[in-house]
């Protein structure tokens, strides 16, 4: 008996509806609500494929015993029969169908046996009188629609993965403070022409680039959903290309694999982005409504079977409270917008070396970005979120997400320009706090180029020396644009594909990100567990950390100010941060170092340095500039 008999046996998913697995046979469990439900789908939406003559089955029929018992037929004073239909994999031609009827059952659920089912040899699906739907708890279906041809495909006839084993792996248990996250949609990421894969918009796709990921720094990669998923919206007649819907939660989705074996090839891209020391998140999506014991059962079911390192939970009814007592996902990262419900106190352990939950909401990108275009009033907001860490959770902190523009239109646009969703520019967000740095969108204006290329990079540099997590979205670090597009939810073209052309003139934006990271590295205050003090408790006549204005030591936050300084002090190793949003010129004074040592300038968001040069221990910063010293010993 294999490994997934095994677990299916010891009830691990006691809440679920799935297909049992055993030794002498396989026990199929029908819902009759939702058997209804997708009986009534199928009519309206003409999704329904028909049951076949009863004489083809006789054609087909093999001898396969079906467990009974005393119970009256299902729906008997309704005339309604719901079972289980076979098909053979390889011919499609119908084995049998099994009626629920004179089958165990509690409640509206009722049970189906088949004895001796050929897990290699057969596939299925429920039917509902005379019409056949999906099993949506299936783990993989047979089934291939080519993407955007979903709604033609159905009813999915599905197969049972007994035979399926994850082999050797080890997680790499990132820790968040040493983490920097890569948002991706698994199509998106390769399908350009450009990608330099032949395995273009699939979970193969994605094991080609991991080499990429890994030098630029990314050691956690967020996926959107890549659940099985209806791509094709009947209602608007447009493409659900994101995938938040309701889906078939159990099973990785099949357009996004290039193999005929959609889960072999999933379990080998989590294989290979775990033997690279890298981390899988997935994004679920689950509507209000949904069951929130079912979310836990689903979220342990890719724990357990697929060996997902976490998940973030998109949904207003994200059950935390059953998660944080659920022992299956006891390592799991668990990212949502709220924490209700979960034992925060717990995981503080006093270094808050075990926490596994992150808050993931736009309050850092919003403060920031109004920092960045120099807003009055935004200072405070922003030194707040640069410093803000919890030893309970983590923060996800981002300038740019799969919702939001890019960074590249984020100094690019002030409008939204999101007419090709054909929704007459009424989706999306109008609130973006974005500046286009003096005309909207493209330019060929030398000045414009400059600035907007210098924003990103002060983004960047504050969003890597920031306590948090950080994280960006596929191809920001290419320069990535979508046309000022915030929400191409329904597009599956050149806006929403990594471009990977643009890698030859990205401004030395991937060095810029593998510097910055690599400061980020350098020191523990810049990526700790906990929030950092403002006193000394190394001993080493400075404070972890310290604010600074035109006098070092006092910090200036009026509503008018756009400039302060930043010093982190680790065990005597000091790094002053100086920074500038204004659109004018601004000095910074510096604490003094110790004896013997010097101030040196060792990064800048400018491409003038002779400005961010220090002169007495102050600085004078040019309008919208980052620089960061160090101290090194003085010359004789």
């Amino acid at each position: 008996m294999s490994k997934h008999f095994n677990f299916y046996n010891n009830n691990i998913y006691s809440n679920s509806l799935k297909a049992v697995p055993t030794d002498s046979g396989c026990l199929f469990y029908i819902d009759c609500i939702e058997a209804k439900k997708s009986y009534e789908s199928s009519k309206v939406n003409m999704h329904a494929c028909v049951l076949p003559a009863e004489e083809a089955y006789k054609e087909a029929m093999v001898n396969i015993a079906v467990s009974s018992s005393d119970m009256n037929a299902v729906g008997s004073n309704d005339n309604v029969e719901i079972g289980v239909a076979v098909y053979d994999i390889k011919t499609g031609l119908p084995v049998g169908k099994y009626s629920a009827q004179n089958a165990s059952y509690t409640g509206s659920i009722y049970s189906v046996f088949i004895a001796d089912y050929k897990y290699n040899e057969w596939a299925y699906a429920f039917y509902y009188n005379e019409y056949v739907y999906t099993d949506i708890r299936a783990d993989r279906y047979i089934d291939k629609p080519a993407y955007g041809d979903f709604v033609n495909a159905l009813p999915l006839k599905a197969v049972i993965d007994v035979n399926q084993e994850f082999g050797d792996d080890n997680k790499p248990q990132i820790r968040y403070e040493d983490a920097f996250v890569y948002q991706l949609h698994v199509r998106g990421f390769t399908k350009h022409s450009s990608s330099g894969t032949k395995y273009k918009g699939t979970f193969r796709g994605v094991i080609d680039k991991l080499g990429y990921l890994k030098e630029l720094g990314v050691t956690t990669l967020e996926f959107q959903p890549v659940n099985e998923f209806n791509e094709c919206d009947s209602k608007t007649g447009r493409l659900n290309y994101w995938g938040y819907c309701p889906g078939f939660y159990y099973a990785p989705k099949s357009a996004y694999s290039y193999s005929k074996n959609t889960s072999a090839e999933f379990i080998d891209m989590v294989r290979a982005i775990h033997s690279n020391d890298q981390e899988i998140i997935l994004q679920m999506y689950f509507a209000n409504d949904f069951s929130k014991r079912e979310i836990v059962s689903i979220l342990e079911y890719w724990t357990v079977k697929y060996h997902i390192d976490g998940f973030h939970l998109l949904s207003e009814n994200a059950p935390i409270d059953l998660i944080d007592s659920s022992s299956l996902l006891k390592g799991s990262k668990i990212w949502c917008d709220r924490l209700d419900g979960a034992n925060i106190d717990n995981a503080i352990t006093g270094v808050a070396r075990d926490r596994r939950y992150a808050l993931y909401r736009d309050d850092y990108m919003y403060s920031m970005r109004r920092f960045l275009k120099a807003d009055e009033y935004s200072i405070n907001d922003a030194i707040g979120k640069m410093r803000e860490n919890h030893e309970g959770y983590a923060n996800i902190n981002y300038f740019g997400a799969f919702n939001t523009f890019t960074l590249t239109d984020m100094v690019s646009y002030e409008r939204k320009r999101n007419e090709d969703n054909g929704e007459d520019n009424r989706d999306g967000s109008d609130y973006n706090c974005s500046w286009n740095c003096g005309e909207e969108g493209a330019s060929r204006k030398t000045k414009v180029l400059a600035l907007r290329k210098k924003q990103v990079k002060n983004a960047l540099l504050m969003l890597m020396l920031s306590a948090g997590t950080p994280m960006i979205y596929m191809g920001d670090e290419l320069g990535r644009t979508q046309l000022g597009n915030n929400n191409p939810y329904c597009l599956d073209n050149k806006i929403t594909w990594v471009d990977w052309n643009l890698a030859k003139k990205q401004n030395n934006r991937i060095d810029f990100i593998k510097t910055a990271i690599g400061i980020r590295k350098s020191m523990d205050v810049l990526h700790s567990a906990r929030e950092l003090s403002m006193v000394d408790v190394c001993g080493c006549g400075y404070p972890e950390l310290s604010y600074h204005g035109e006098s070092a030591w006092k910090s200036q936050t009026e509503g008018h100010r756009h400039e302060f300084g930043v010093m982190f002090c680790d065990n005597g190793k000091l790094l002053y941060m100086a920074i500038n949003m204004h659109w004018e010129s601004a000095v910074l004074s510096m604490p003094r170092p110790p004896k013997g040592y010097d101030w040196k300038l060792i990064l800048t968001t400018s491409d003038e340095k002779s400005d961010e040069e220090v002169a007495e221990l102050s600085v004078k910063l040019s309008e919208h500039t980052i620089a960061l010293y160090e101290i090194c010993k003085k010359v004789k």
